[in-house]
């Protein structure tokens, strides 16, 4: 079994930056000061070493006298600052010493190294240089050392930790700019009910909010408008089965049913579900992908062939004008939207005697020569489920498809009474071309 994964707030990982970055930060000058103690060190042993080493050659090549030696240390050897330097200098073979420091201490061993000596309540570190029965010993203090390492380290650490307690706010400060219209956010969609997906206002400059902000709006309305065509498609459903299932409930509750009607029904059901699952599946919107080139004039010159029949057996002469034309779209799609206006015309036209089809480069014209449509019916027929009369199995749903066939191929379809009749104008706004 998976446990489960802990969560983190963008503040408490903004704390573990922040705690170490401070961290990493004093390693690093404590690492800094121990390399810099152990650097200092050797340098100041070194000059020890070499100064000591210095004096004594300049002893045995003068061949000063503890005189002179006494005077050249009291005005050459500092004594009074932080760099403060002990010399003692033994002349083992005429039996003196001379330092620049009143005291009478004894050698305590001989040989060239490095020595440790405490010295009115101080401590100290040098070098011993024995050579030719002449030794000199220079020192400096431990504490004046110190001092120095001190300071070294605190001009190491007061920068770095400023830095760091910098960046620490920026951090901080970069933390709640992110964090406030977060908590913001969060509070508009908390404040709202299941039912508001109305765009959420962005109050703030941030980049990467607005961009969240914006595609959860478009999100939201692109849920909105699938619950939309949902609610739609329902009122579709229950709007065209409505009329076919009541007459089937009438028949089937009379003692001598008509077999006949009921048929006609239950097929009148069938094609409107066929329909409804053709809406359905437009709804989709996955069509636009499958777009090709589709040679219309072709393909109207099919379907005209297969409704000519159709049309003769209700005595309507069918006349057509076919110039050659493709257009970028589904063939599937198209052919469904045309053969929807034959199919109405064919249901709606009793009166009719002719229909006219023509096809130019950009527009698909359909006129026949009935009463036509009442003016107060053209004005909504274009946006909803309308009925042309109050019989058959109703235009709307037909309508709807084509409409929507119509709009993802992004065409117009218009209706308009021609006195006589009824106009039904396709009219294709771009990819249209001349087919050779």
């Amino acid at each position: 079994m998976k446990s489960a994964q802990k969560s983190f707030s963008i503040k408490t990982i903004a704390w573990i930056l922040g705690a170490s970055m401070i961290i990493s930060s004093l390693m690093g000058v404590f690492i800094t000061y121990l390399a810099a103690d152990e650097e200092f060190n050797e340098v100041l042993e070194d000059d020890l070493q070499q100064n000591a080493d210095l004096l004594n050659a300049m002893l045995v090549a003068t061949d000063a006298t503890p005189e002179e030696l006494t005077v050249f240390l009291k005005e050459h050897i500092r004594n009074d600052d932080e760099d403060t330097i002990w010399v003692t200098v033994y002349d083992l073979e005429q039996g003196w010493q001379v330092s620049n420091l009143d005291h009478t201490r004894p050698l305590v061993e001989r040989g060239s190294d490095f020595i440790k000596a405490d010295f009115e309540d101080y401590g100290w570190h040098g070098y011993q240089h024995d050579e030719d029965g002449l030794v000199v010993q220079m020192f400096r203090r431990d504490d004046l050392t110190d001092d120095i390492i001190g300071d070294i380290a605190e001009d190491i650490t007061a920068p770095t930790l400023i830095g760091s307690a910098l960046s620490v706010f920026i951090l901080i400060w970069l933390v709640r700019l992110i964090v406030r219209p977060l908590s913001a956010l969060s509070k508009e969609l908390d404040r709202r009910s299941s039912d508001d997906l109305s765009p959420l206002s962005c109050g703030t400059r941030n980049q990467e909010i607005q961009m969240l902000t914006n595609k959860l709006n478009r999100l939201m309305s692109e849920v909105d408008e699938v619950l939309k065509r949902e609610r739609q498609f329902a009122n579709d459903v229950a709007h065209e089965l409505r009329t076919p299932l009541t007459t089937i409930k009438l028949e089937l509750s009379c003692p001598d049913p008509d077999i006949e009607s009921i048929k006609s029904e239950t097929e009148r059901v069938n094609r409107i579900v066929e329909q409804l699952l053709t809406l359905a599946r437009l709804e989709q919107q996955h069509w636009k992908k499958r777009f090709e080139t589709v040679v219309l004039d072709a393909r109207m010159l099919g379907i005209l062939d297969k409704y000519q029949g159709r049309f003769a057996d209700q005595n309507i002469e069918l006349m057509t004008d076919i110039a050659p034309c493709s257009v970028q779209g589904d063939a599937t799609l198209l052919q469904v939207l045309i053969e929807n206006l034959l199919s109405n015309i064919l249901r709606h036209s009793n009166d009719c005697k002719t229909v006219q089809v023509t096809l130019s480069q950009q527009q698909l014209v359909i006129q026949d020569n009935g009463q036509g449509a009442p003016e107060n019916l053209l004005n909504t027929i274009d946006t909803s489920t309308r009925r042309l009369d109050s019989k058959g199995e109703g235009l709307g749903l037909g309508l709807t498809i084509c409409q929507r066939i119509a709009a993802i191929h992004q065409a117009s379809l218009h209706f308009e009474n021609a006195q006589p009749g009824l106009k039904v104008c396709l009219t294709f706004s771009h990819s249209i071309t001349t087919s050779g």
